[in-house]
């Protein structure tokens, strides 16, 4: 029975922290990864989306200072 329990040998410490980093790095390459690509989709969507955004504001302002004049006006 001893000679048994000495043919199986106990992993130490460090080793079961080993296994566990070796179990633990591809989530997170994963993780980074999907980070990553989502940062370059958000980016380059926001700057593809630059002539337009600048568009809307006009759109805004314009928007607002019709408001602005009706009111001005007194035509309410």
């Amino acid at each position: 029975m001893s000679a048994r329990k000495s043919a199986t040998p106990r992993r130490s410490r460090r080793a079961a922290e080993a296994a566990v980093a070796l179990l633990r790095s591809p989530r997170g390459q994963a993780m980074v990864e999907y980070s990553v690509v989502t940062h370059f989709l958000l980016l380059g969507s926001t700057i593809a989306l630059m002539p337009m955004i600048a568009k809307l504001f006009e759109a805004f302002s314009k928007f607002y200072e019709s408001i602005f004049f009706v009111l001005n006006s007194g035509a309410i």
